[in-house]
């Protein structure tokens, strides 16, 4: 696996794109190992060791999002 050049030594660095808030492996585009989709971004990139944009995927923020994205179940029964 390739990694992106902010990636000088991946022993001893944090990869920080697989635990992203940002970050989609994109599995359905067959894109390969180390590579994925960074929504803030908006482009397809190898996993990164350093980013200005990294938020780390908490469950809290992780369901803020997809909240946010598809809304949720009360929200829904509400509307009808």
């Amino acid at each position: 696996m390739t990694y992106h050049a902010t990636c000088k030594d991946v022993k001893k660095q944090r990869l920080l794109c697989p635990s992203c808030l940002h970050w989609d492996p994109r599995p359905e585009d067959a894109a390969g190992p180390g590579l994925g989709y960074c929504v803030r971004r908006d482009i397809v990139t190898r996993i990164r060791c350093e980013c200005e944009l990294f938020e780390e995927a908490t469950p809290m923020k992780v369901e803020a999002k997809n909240r946010a994205i598809y809304g949720t179940i009360g929200e829904e029964e509400e509307e009808e």
